[in-house]
């Protein structure tokens, strides 16, 4: 076939009137094919949570620093339930975070507390401490209180909504205090003067999203450099977690099915881990 008619059938199925009568039927082709592939899914996710519930029966974190955290009827509301249950979650910044409990904080801030993994993990590691928790999500806000009751730890938390400096408890800024900051983009926004303050002798992990803010790293940076030693841990890919995470739980499982479990994100994502230097 030549180059003529190549194009003279081509100017047949894709002028304007052409493609007027084909229309409705690429639509209805389109959505039947996407109707087709979320069926599919469903019965894939219906699979893969029937397999978590057998692993996760008890519904208590199986690994990690926060093992034996009961979860009976909480769920997450902005992260992977299971990855959390499996005790994988964020595992990148575990060491660090387990070098600065090493200080026994007085208070604990967590902004972005979701249904309450740090908030409530860390109030029983050290039930003397006060851990104040914040997230604008009414539902993560009831699910962290309930969180804290299933613990009994209830009484060592006070779990508050969105957070502004305003919000910030008194604290005696010379006592030991860390701050866990997962606010969505917010970090670029919360270090206002006050905030300064109640954070110059704090040490703080704070997860960066680039996609909000992609400058946020050197505004923090400038922020803090005087006072605090710096360092950025990155995340782990998905992939990198399915292929590298070795669990007990995990073992004879395809890697759709681990992927499940330690679903996470698969965006470039960074923490920085500020320690304050007085």
């Amino acid at each position: 076939m030549n180059i003529k008619v190549k194009r003279f059938i081509q100017s047949l199925m894709v002028n304007d009137v052409s493609w007027f009568v084909v229309t409705p039927f690429l639509y209805f082709s389109r959505r039947l094919e996407a109707s087709r592939i979320n069926y599919k899914n469903r019965d894939i996710e219906a699979e893969n949570i029937s397999l978590c519930n057998k692993i996760f029966k008890e519904k208590t974190v199986l690994h990690g620093l926060f093992k034996g955290m009961k979860y009976a009827g909480v769920h997450a509301t902005g992260s992977s339930i299971y990855a959390k249950l499996l005790g994988s979650y964020e595992s990148e910044i575990s060491q660090s975070l387990q070098n600065l409990l090493k200080k026994e904080y007085t208070n604990f801030i967590n902004i972005g507390c979701d249904e309450g993994y740090y908030a409530v993990g860390i109030a029983l590691l050290y039930p003397n401490s006060k851990v104040f928790a914040f997230d604008c999500n009414k539902k993560a806000q009831e699910s962290c209180k309930t969180l804290a009751r299933i613990n009994n730890v209830a009484n060592n938390i006070t779990v508050m909504g969105c957070f502004d400096s305003s919000k910030l408890p008194k604290i005696d800024t010379t006592s030991k205090n860390l701050f866990i900051i997962d606010c969505e983009g917010c970090e670029n926004e919360i270090f206002t003067a006050k905030m300064l303050a109640a954070t110059k002798h704090a040490d703080l992990i704070i997860e960066l999203h680039y996609m909000v803010n992609p400058e946020v790293l050197s505004k923090l940076q400038s922020i803090f450099s005087a006072t605090h030693k710096l360092s950025l841990i990155n995340a782990l890919s998905d992939y990198e977690r399915v292929m590298n995470y070795k669990f007990a739980e995990l073992d004879n499982l395809s890697y759709q099915q681990k992927d499940f479990i330690l679903n996470e994100r698969n965006g470039f994502m960074q923490w920085l881990i500020a320690e304050a230097i007085s």
